[in-house]
């Protein structure tokens, strides 16, 4: 993986090659192909509410506008996640055994009831979610600002998760698994 914060994450997540993974406000990243690499036999989705950064995400993947489908290896998906349906990117699967989010400040910046009801629907039994915050080198000093780990773990608990918290250098990441 070419940016060393999305191996460090995907190294968190244990992705393998057979996981369907799907990524909450990819933006424009690289973040879907990097995720991609490792996900050779699965199916990485992404789900983002800016239009603009929907068109440069398909650009980037090479998916004309007017596909931006879920469908096929790597998808993509324009919605905002407390209004996502299951529907818009299921397409034939009983959920995602690991959903990421990488510096999504609605999970820590208000109280995420209606995304965190979203994402209960959408993880296969089993399945986690990894919320990953930082910018900077898994190696390297803590620079960015992140979310107090306290404040993601009550947020978490009080939806009925577990939750376990790794970090290195200038990443975080809470790995949350239903009760």
């Amino acid at each position: 993986m070419g940016d060393a914060r999305f191996g460090w994450f995907a190294d968190a997540m244990d992705l393998r090659a057979t996981d369907r993974v799907l990524e909450i406000g990819p933006g424009s990243s690289p973040s879907l192909s990097l995720l991609a690499e490792r996900v050779t036999d699965g199916r990485v989705v992404g789900v983002e509410r800016s239009a603009t950064a929907i068109a440069r995400a398909a650009q980037r993947l090479g998916i004309p506008p007017a596909a931006q489908t879920n469908s096929g290896r790597i998808g993509l998906v324009h919605a905002d996640l407390a209004r996502l349906l299951p529907e818009q990117v299921l397409d034939g699967i009983d959920g995602f055994d690991k959903i990421l989010a990488v510096n999504v400040n609605v999970f820590w910046t208000k109280r995420p009831t209606a995304e965190l009801a979203v994402v209960r629907k959408l993880l296969a039994p089993g399945g986690g979610l990894y919320l990953c915050y930082g910018y900077g080198d898994p190696d390297g000093a803590s620079t960015s600002a992140k979310p107090p780990p306290g404040r993601l773990e009550e947020r978490l608990t009080e939806a009925g998760f577990t939750v376990r918290t790794l970090a290195s250098g200038d990443l975080l990441c809470v790995h949350a698994v239903l009760d």
